[in-house]
C-alpha cells in the first residue's frame, strides 16, 4: 500500500505541472488502481478498495475520457472462477469531509477465469466523457467486487487508469442527474417492477440544449419460468415526454466475445451482458425542448410463479449547451488493423482495413477523405460518402491491402474535410495502430475439418482480398456426424481470410453440452504438417488471415501442442494430442494443491485423441500436464463436472 500511495503521488505532482500548460489533444494518465489485488468478501459478498486521486482543475478543458481496465491474475493464485459483477464508482469530490455519493461510471462483469494461466491479463476500454463533470480536483474512486468464491486462492489484480484527452469539448457540460439506480425485482407480483423504476421528472438547465441519457442495465437471477432475468429474452421500452426513443430486446449474444474460451457457461446469450466483458451504456442524444423532461423505463410485462431474479439499472441524464462545430469529424478507433485485446478476434489482417469514425458537428456528416498506410509507404486515398447524423458513429471498411513486410509496423490514418469543409477540430484526425505480419503458406493447402454430433451448425470458407468466396464447405453439403473431411485447395499468389461459423455459437466443442461431441478444425500444408490450428471452442466464428507466397516462411513447428476436448465426462477425459515426432509422453493429472491424483504413461505416441479414465476424481478443477521426451511440459486447466 505504501508503494502504491508513492505511486499516486507522483501522478498529482505531474498534474498540478501539467494544468498550467495543457493542449488541444495532450494526453493524461490518472490511475486509480495500480494491479490492486481483489478478492471477495464471503462474509458480505463484496468488497472494495477506495483510493483518492486528484484530476485536473475546471481551468483544463476536456475533450474525450476513455476508461481502461485490465485485469491479470495475481502471483501465487488463479484467477476468479466467477461471473460476478464489478463496478467503478465516484463516491466523495473535493475532500474527505465532502458528502458520501455513489455514482457508478463503469460495470465490469468478471469472466470465468479459472483456466487462465499466470501470464494472462486482458484490457477494456470504455468512453466515459459525459463524466467528465466529476472528475474535477480531489475524487474518491471505489472499485467494487462481489461474490462469495475462495479468497484465499482466486482473485484478481485490477488496473483502472482513466486517460483524459485535452482539448474543446464537443458539447459544453452543464451537469447531470441521477434517474435510476439500484436492483429493481421483475416479475413480482408483491414487488411489481413498474411501482419501483417509476417515471422521473427532471428540471433541465436554462442554457441545456441537448441531453445525453445513459442506462446500464444488467439483468441477474434464474426464476421460474423464464429464467428471468439472466436468461430471459425480454424487452425494454424508453420513453422521454411519453415518446418512445427506443424498444430493444436485452438479450445479446455471448458467443462472439473476444476474451474466449473460458471455463464456464461463456457462450450463453445473456440479458445485455456477458461474463468477462463491460457492460457498455445505451446512450442517446435527446433535444431539450422544455425546462422540464419526463423519463420513464419500461420492461415487457412478465409474472414469475417463484420470483427471484430482478435488473440491475444505473441512468443518468446529462445536461449540455449545443454542439461546439458545425463540422467535425472524430476519428475515434482503428479497428483493423489493431493489436488491442477487444478487436483480437479479427486480427491481423491482411486486406480491407475498418476504422470507426463520429460526427462531433451539428450538420450531419455526407462526406469525407480518408488517408491511410503502413508508415514509410505511399499512403492511399478513398472519398467516403454516407450519412451520419450527431452524434453518432460509423465503421468505415477502406480498400486495399495491407502488406506487412516485418514482424510489425505502425498503420496511419488521418481524415480530413468533413462535408467538403475544413475540419472544425483537426487535433483528433489521426491515429496510429499496430499491424502484424500475417503467416505465409504455400499454394496448396488442406483444410481438416472433423465434424462433431451437431452437422448442420458449422462451416468455413475461404475468402481473396475482393471479398469473392473462393472455396468453402457449409451444411448444406449434408455433412455427416464425426467424420473427417481432408480438402485440398490451390491458391494463387495474394491475401486471405479463412473464416469458419457457427450458427448455434456453440463452436465444435463446448464443455456443458458434451452430447454434441467433440470436432475440430486446421489447416495443413500439403505434406499434411499441421501449420494452424483452432481451438474447438470457440463460440460464434474463427478469422484467420494468411498470405500465399512463393516464399513460404512460415514454420512447419505443431509445438507439441494438445487440447483437453473432454471437460465434463463422467468417466473419461479425451486428450487431442499432436507431437511433431514420435516419442514417450507422461500424462500427470494434479488437484489444485498440486496433489498428483493419477500418472499416465504412454510409449511411441505421435497425436490422436487420448482417452484417460477419471472416474475415480471427484467434480472440481484439475490441473493436466503433458511432459515429453525432449523436455516441453504443458498444462491446462480442465473442469470435471459430474
Amino acid at each position: 500500500m505504501k508503494t502504491s500511495g508513492l505511486f499516486f503521488t507522483f501522478i498529482i505532482l505531474s498534474l498540478s505541472i501539467f494544468k498550467v500548460n495543457a493542449k488541444d489533444n495532450d494526453t493524461i494518465h490518472i490511475v486509480s488502481h495500480n494491479k490492486t489485488l481483489m478478492v471477495t468478501d464471503p462474509s458480505r459478498g463484496v468488497n472494495e478498495v477506495i483510493n483518492w486521486v486528484t484530476f485536473p482543475s475546471e481551468k483544463v478543458p476536456y475533450r474525450k475520457i476513455t476508461a481502461h481496465l485490465t485485469l491479470q491474475c495475481p502471483d501465487g493464485m488463479k484467477c476468479g472462477a466467477w461471473d460476478y459483477l464489478d463496478y467503478v464508482i465516484v463516491k466523495r469530490q473535493g475532500g474527505i469531509k465532502s458528502p458520501v455519493q455513489e455514482r457508478e461510471i463503469v460495470r465490469n462483469l468478471t469472466p470465468y477465469g479459472s483456466w487462465f494461466g499466470n501470464e494472462w491479463k486482458f484490457t477494456w476500454t470504455q468512453d466515459i466523457t459525459d463524466w467528465g463533470c466529476l472528475l474535477r480536483d480531489s475524487v474518491e474512486i471505489e472499485y467494487r467486487h462481489t461474490g462469495y468464491e475462495d479468497n484465499k486462492k482466486m482473485g484478481w489484480l485490477v488496473t483502472v487508469d482513466f486517460e483524459i484527452i485535452t482539448g474543446k469539448p464537443v458539447m459544453k457540460p452543464l451537469g447531470y442527474d441521477s434517474l435510476w439506480y439500484g436492483s429493481f425485482a421483475y416479475g413480482d407480483t408483491l414487488k411489481p417492477f413498474e411501482t419501483l423504476v417509476k417515471p422521473r421528472t427532471l428540471d433541465v438547465p436554462a442554457e441545456a440544449k441537448k441531453i445525453n441519457l445513459h442506462v446500464i442495465q444488467t439483468g441477474h437471477g434464474m426464476d421460474k419460468p423464464d429464467n428471468c432475468s439472466e436468461f430471459c429474452p425480454k424487452w425494454r421500452e424508453l420513453y422521454v415526454d411519453g415518446q418512445l426513443v427506443n424498444k430493444r430486446s436485452m438479450t445479446i449474444t455471448c458467443g462472439t466475445n473476444p476474451l474466449y474460451p473460458q471455463s464456464g457457461t461463456w457462450i450463453y446469450d445473456r440479458s445485455n451482458w456477458c461474463p468477462g466483458s463491460l457492460a457498455i451504456p445505451d446512450i442517446f442524444t435527446i433535444p431539450v425542448i422544455n425546462r422540464q423532461h419526463t423519463f420513464d423505463l419500461k420492461m415487457e410485462p412478465y409474472i414469475s410463479t417463484k420470483p427471484s431474479g430482478g435488473w440491475s439499472i444505473s441512468a443518468y441524464a446529462f445536461y449540455y449547451k449545443e454542439p461546439s462545430s458545425q463540422n467535425d469529424v472524430s476519428l475515434e478507433e482503428i479497428i483493423s488493423p489493431s493489436t488491442t485485446d477487444y478487436y483480437n478476434r479479427i486480427n491481423p489482417i491482411g486486406f480491407s482495413p475498418k476504422i470507426l469514425v463520429k460526427n462531433n458537428g451539428s450538420n450531419d456528416l455526407e462526406s469525407l477523405k480518408i488517408e491511410y498506410g503502413l508508415k514509410g509507404r505511399k499512403k492511399q486515398v478513398y472519398y467516403w460518402t454516407g450519412n451520419i447524423p450527431f452524434p453518432e458513429t460509423k465503421e468505415i471498411v477502406l480498400p486495399g491491402i495491407v502488406d506487412v513486410i516485418n514482424e510489425q509496423e505502425d498503420f496511419e490514418v488521418k481524415i480530413f474535410n468533413p462535408n467538403k469543409k475544413k475540419d472544425e477540430y483537426p487535433y483528433d484526425n489521426t491515429r496510429v495502430s499496430i499491424a502484424k505480419k500475417l503467416p505465409v503458406y504455400g499454394d496448396s493447402l488442406i483444410v481438416s475439418f472433423l465434424t462433431n454430433n451437431i452437422t448442420d451448425d458449422t462451416g468455413w470458407q475461404i475468402k481473396d482480398s475482393q471479398g469473392n468466396i473462393v472455396f468453402q464447405r457449409t451444411p448444406a453439403d449434408s455433412l455427416k456426424q464425426e467424420t473427417l473431411y481432408n480438402d485440398t485447395i490451390s491458391l494463387p499468389e495474394g491475401y486471405y481470410e479463412f473464416l469458419v461459423n457457427d450458427k448455434s455459437d456453440n463452436g465444435l466443442y463446448y464443455w456443458a453440452n458434451p452430447r454434441a461431441g467433440y470436432g475440430y478444425i486446421r489447416l495443413l500444408n500439403n505434406k499434411g504438417n499441421i501449420i494452424q490450428d483452432f481451438n474447438s471452442d470457440f463460440g460464434t466464428f474463427i478469422h484467420h488471415a494468411f498470405k500465399v507466397g512463393k516464399r513460404v516462411e512460415t514454420q512447419y513447428s505443431i509445438a507439441d501442442t494438445y487440447y483437453v476436448t473432454s471437460h465434463s465426462t463422467k468417466s473419461l477425459l479425451g486428450l487431442d494430442i499432436i507431437l511433431n515426432k514420435r516419442q514417450n509422453i507422461l500424462v500427470v493429472i494434479s488437484d489444485m494443491e498440486a496433489n498428483i491424483m493419477s500418472e499416465h504413461k504412454i510409449h511411441n505416441f505421435l497425436s490422436g485423441i487420448l482417452q484417460i479414465d477419471v472416474s475415480m476424481l471427484k467434480p472440481g478443477l484439475y490441473d493436466v500436464s503433458l511432459k515429453t521426451e525432449d523436455g516441453k511440459i504443458i498444462k491446462k486447466t480442465i473442469k470435471k463436472v459430474y
